[in-house]
Order: structure tokens, then C-alpha cells, then sequence
């Protein structure tokens, strides 16, 4: 069966964000997911444009930012593409080992930056990340009824 595919294309804008959040939202609509998987689905979503925004384009405009969905009958999949720095897979791998625990009684250490990509590969059952081409892109896919 073919996947069900859709694309977007945002300039590299934070205030385009919410667009990115709208249509992710519409589309867990759609499939088989619970209130708080769609909703983790759609933090993944703006967590990596985000990314792309900030850090591959160093928050510059006028650059394009695509998300594009397919929808398979047992999993999402979302690619975030941009054309901007690429990561270096050095600091991909050392962030994906930063830890998420908090140290509530020692908030000054408590980090603004850097959760993003360890957020991400809780929440999805599998991420990768390649550069080719001059084209970079994040690959996040989501199992069907997966706990």
C-alpha cells in the first residue's frame, strides 16, 4: 500500500512555526493516536524546525524549511529538510547521550538549549539524520499503537 504523503514548505521563520504545529495536528487527527502521542508528535515536529531555523540557518530568513509526512498503515514518518550548516554527526551522536533528568533543586544548571534531539529520540521509535547533496534532513518516524 502506498503511503499517504504531504509536504510543506516554510520560510525559515520561528513565526511560522505554529503552521508546522497546525498541520501535524491535523494530521494525528487522522490516524490512530492518543491525545498525548499526537501532541508528542507535534513537539518532535517543531522541535526539528526549530532546529534547522536556528542552527542550520543561524536564524537568518528567507531560507526554506520542509517538513513532509507519509503515513504508512503502521507508521508516521516525518522528515524535516533544510538547506543551511549541516550538523556535524559527531554532535548529533553527543546529543542524542545528553540525559533529560533534571536536578530540580539546582536550577541554575538547568540548560535552555541542547534538549531538542533527545526529546525527539524519546518520543520516536527511530530517528537518523543525513547530509547529502547540500540538502540536510532529519528523519523521525513513529510506530502505530507503539508504547
Amino acid at each position: 500500500m502506498k503511503p499517504k504523503r504531504i509536504r510543506l514548505t516554510i520560510d525559515s521563520r520561528l513565526d511560522h512555526l505554529a503552521r508546522i504545529n497546525r498541520a501535524v495536528k491535523e494530521l494525528a487527527s487522522l490516524v490512530p493516536l492518543s491525545d498525548a502521542e499526537a501532541f508528542q508528535i507535534e513537539l518532535c515536529a517543531v522541535e526539528a524546525v526549530t532546529n534547522s531555523i536556528k542552527h542550520a540557518y543561524g536564524n537568518e530568513t528567507a531560507h526554506r524549511v520542509e517538513v513532509a509526512f507519509a503515513l504508512y498503515p503502521d507508521r508516521l514518518t516525518l522528515e524535516v529538510c533544510d538547506t543551511g550548516r549541516p550538523m556535524d554527526q559527531t554532535l548529533f551522536e553527543q546529543k542524542v547521550a545528553l540525559s533529560l533528568e533534571i536536578d530540580p533543586r539546582n536550577r541554575s544548571h538547568i540548560s535552555e538549549t541542547g534538549r531538542g534531539l533527545p526529546i525527539i529520540r524519546e518520543i520516536m521509535d527511530s530517528v537518523a539524520y543525513r547530509s547529502e547533496k547540500g540538502k540536510n534532513t532529519l528523519v523521525m518516524t513513529k510506530k502505530m499503537g507503539a508504547k
